[in-house]
């Protein structure tokens, strides 16, 4: 064997056991769910249970209230998370502190924060309290919709921490001599923000989309926590709606939506990794 024909033997050795467990556990599950999304009993429908799925009220509104919380819930979350991201660039000295005290929410179990999220947000939790001291009314979190904004509050407090360290260590890669070129001509501090700054971080910015984008689809758990298996319907997500119909045994709608979302995030995956390629920021 050549040389170049025995390192191809060795990498396929290499990559087998993840190929294999990755096959196994991924793609057979999938080939499976997606045939089974075709059928209604025994009976081939083709598309018909995703058709169906369409004229689902319960489907449509947690395909429309996830894309709210992910349309709100990520920019929110990335334009904070740079922000505070940029203040602890500017005080190195204290930043290492901040930086590991933020990532505490990420490694704390989300049973074990139900009791902490419920005194602040119940019906006599300290919020409601607080905006009664101030002559307001009280808001129902858990029953109206601001069950929206608590959701959002929740992901942005547990993943602003990640975010903050992924931003800093793009800004720490940023060449000081460009921030120093800047202000040696004149600019100010938003100047350098938007045009040398955030141009040199662009590889950080997409990579921390993607991957709140996949812990968006998590936010399941919380809302479990919080809701039980029928939550209000403002955070009915399609987490719930997969889940709840696993309970009841619709193995074809259960395989439909889940084949729906798992297309949603590959395909807002795919163009993002194909944009980012076209401008050369993978190489």
């Amino acid at each position: 064997m050549t040389h170049k024909a025995k390192e191809a033997v060795a990498a396929i050795l290499f990559i087998l056991p993840s190929l294999l467990g990755i096959t196994v556990f991924y793609i057979i599950p999938y080939i499976i769910c997606f045939i089974e999304s075709l059928f209604a009993g025994n009976k081939f429908v083709g598309l018909g249970n995703y058709i169906e799925l369409f004229s689902n009220y319960s489907f449509t509104l947690a395909l429309k209230n996830t894309a709210i919380f992910t349309l709100i819930a990520i920019p929110l979350l990335m334009v904070i998370s740079f922000l505070i991201a940029l203040f602890l660039n500017s005080f190195k000295r204290i930043s290492a502190f901040f930086r590991s005290s933020l990532l505490i929410p990420v490694i704390i179990p989300v049973s074990s924060l139900i009791v902490v999220w419920q005194v602040f947000f119940e019906d006599y939790g300290a919020i409601n309290g607080l905006l009664n001291a101030m002559g307001l009314e009280s808001v129902e979190f858990f029953s109206s919709p601001f069950s929206m904004v608590m959701i959002i509050i929740i992901f942005i407090w547990k993943y602003c921490g990640f975010c903050v360290i992924l931003f800093t260590a793009g800004l720490a890669n940023v060449p000081n001599a460009y921030v120093e070129s800047a202000k040696l001509d004149g600019a100010n501090a938003f100047t350098i923000v938007t045009r040398i700054k955030i141009p040199n971080i662009v590889p950080t910015i997409f990579f921390v989309f993607l991957m709140e984008l996949i812990y968006s689809f998590k936010i399941y758990r919380e809302v479990f926590a919080l809701f039980g298996d029928y939550p209000d319907e403002h955070v009915y997500f399609m987490q719930n709606f997969v889940n709840n119909n696993y309970y009841n045994l619709n193995y074809p709608r259960l395989s439909a939506a889940s084949i729906i979302l798992s297309v949603f995030i590959i395909v807002i995956l795919l163009v993002f990794f194909i944009f980012e390629r076209k401008r050369g920021y993978m190489e």
